[in-house]
């Protein structure tokens, strides 16, 4: 009977026990190596993975959504600085905005109507009505203003709401000149709106 059990393990002698302890804390010992081991291996593959996420993010953006270049929401060269005079309007069609040379400098208008987003043409034969700022541009032109065939709000070249329903002047680009060239940085997130359009918008040529 006592051969049986010891045989299915179910007596250990005495002498075995200490012996089984210390191969159970041996064991115990390498397991918890082992983990370590895994988890600084997991650390350094997630490290590496994050980096190549990041660079593959970076590569998608680029490519599939590249940043605009000479198209609306991008910046876009509207011409050379001794292309204009005074009272000059030119429409750029790739950045939707009008390029307006005041006697302060150039202003981008957005061709997009406050009121309700019509686009608003040029009217090159239409009577100048004036301003703000002071008398608008009446001092330097006799004719050509911005209609709105939506709702018939009038705008002078800085903008400036003259008559109708629109709540405010057209919004404008930022202007940069650089080498002689006029830069336009477009898109609605660069649109600025203003109460009141100001001779300060303008930025000298």
């Amino acid at each position: 009977m006592a051969q049986m059990s010891r045989e299915l393990g179910l007596f250990v002698p005495p002498e075995k026990v200490a012996e089984l302890g210390e191969r159970q804390e041996v064991e115990q010992e390498q397991q918890r190596k082992v983990r370590r081991r895994l988890a600084f291996r997991w650390v350094g593959w997630g490290a590496i993975l994050a980096l190549l996420g990041q660079w593959g993010v970076g590569f998608a953006l680029g490519f599939f959504w590249p940043q605009k270049v000479g198209a609306f929401g991008g910046v876009v060269t509207a011409g050379a600085v001794a292309d204009f005079k005074v009272g000059d309007v030119k429409v750029i069609r790739e950045g939707k905005f009008y390029l307006t040379r005041v006697p302060e400098g150039f202003m981008a208008l957005w061709w997009k109507c406050p009121h309700l987003g019509c686009t608003v043409p040029w009217k090159e034969a239409d009577v100048v009505m004036g301003g703000p700022p002071g008398e608008g541009d009446k001092p330097f032109a006799s004719s050509g203003r911005f209609n709105c065939p939506c709702h018939g709000s009038i705008y002078n070249r800085y903008g400036q709401i003259l008559q109708g329903p629109a709540p405010r002047p057209m919004d404008r680009f930022p202007v940069t000149i650089q080498g002689g060239k006029i830069m336009v940085d477009t898109g609605p997130s660069k649109a600025i709106s203003r109460p009141v359009a100001s001779a300060s918008d303008a930025v000298p040529a």
